[in-house]
């Protein structure tokens, strides 16, 4: 007699199964198989690590000039254009070289907690694709040692990424070794998020929607042009509480938002490097005399008071 399996060999990755409900015939029930089961698999997983998240609120004008200058140049030559995620995600590995903690991770060796401090910066990008069949599956793939790489050779390897995820020639060593991942559901629309961080990681980090705040939806471009509202971007960091402390986490944002804002000649390499014969824009103070108060604004409001009264007494 051949006795029955243990459980956990009938359960991929340990997956606690809830108690079945009555059978409907209405009803399909789907395996979970390949890339889908593998998400499972991680989730389970990540629910062991104890994290803490970091929120920040970016104004993105200056990005997003930059970007239409760069693209303009790109379109010109035939070559790729730049996406807002290629320009955040290198803000990202440029933060980490101030910010090295964020690219470590938690192990236990032998019976002892350590921190261990990666020497490749290995950046997962979370790509979502549609099946044929109308469903959607997420994989993240890394862009591997990007602490060597300038922006151009960062921009290479993340396209041909990008390229083996449409063709499906992703190989096993794609996923391998990731750091650290940035995860972008602003492309859905999804104004602020809260992803799972993977063993083996230290920190991954979402951003969400480019947009004006919801209050301002109803307002015309020239009226948000003279109140001198821009677009924003949520952005937060997940990281392992073990090893990195908030505070870190929160410098690691503000040094994103710096470099997202010109801070170290950011744009100015990123020009340079993709051969751009102009001067990126440089973030300033808005001088705007509309939303300054001074004599001669109170003089027209005088004016136009005096005219409304005028027309009333007609």
């Amino acid at each position: 007699m051949t006795a029955n399996k243990p459980r956990a060999e009938r359960n991929p990755g340990g997956i606690q199964a809830n108690k079945a409900e009555p059978a409907n015939d209405a009803d399909e029930l789907i395996p979970l198989r390949g890339s889908a089961l593998r998400i499972v698999e991680n989730m389970q997983a990540s629910l062991d690590l104890p994290t803490a998240t970091s929120y920040r609120s970016i104004p993105v004008k200056l990005l997003e000039e930059n970007r239409r200058i760069l693209n303009n140049h790109m379109n010109w030559t035939h070559r790729p254009r730049v996406s807002y995620t290629n320009l955040i995600a290198w803000a990202i590995v440029v933060a980490l070289r101030e910010f090295p903690s964020l690219n470590s991770c938690y192990e236990i060796v032998g019976e002892e907690a350590h921190k261990r401090m990666r020497k490749s910066v290995n950046l997962g990008v979370a790509v979502d694709t549609e099946r044929r069949d109308g469903s959607r599956t997420l994989l993240v793939p890394c862009v591997k040692d990007t602490q060597l790489l300038t922006f151009r050779g960062f921009l290479e390897a993340y396209n041909s990424l990008i390229e083996k995820v449409r063709h499906g020639t992703l190989s096993p060593d794609d996923f391998k070794d990731t750091s650290v991942t940035l995860t972008n559901p602003g492309t859905v629309g999804t104004v602020a998020s809260l992803p799972r961080l993977m063993p083996g990681q230290g920190a991954i980090v979402a951003t969400g929607a480019i947009g004006y705040p919801a209050e301002y939806y109803a307002w015309s471009a020239e009226a948000l042009s003279r109140m001198g509202l821009s677009k924003t971007m949520q952005v937060s960091c997940t990281y392992d509480h073990r090893v990195i402390q908030g505070a870190e986490s929160g410098q690691f944002l503000g040094r994103v938002q710096d470099l997202l804002l010109g801070s170290a000649r950011f744009y100015e390499e990123v020009f340079a490097e993709l051969e751009i014969p102009e001067v990126p824009i440089h973030w300033s103070l808005d001088q705007s005399p509309a939303l300054a108060p001074s004599p001669a604004n109170s003089e027209e409001l005088e004016k136009q008071i005096g005219v409304l009264k005028m027309i009333n007494l007609l």
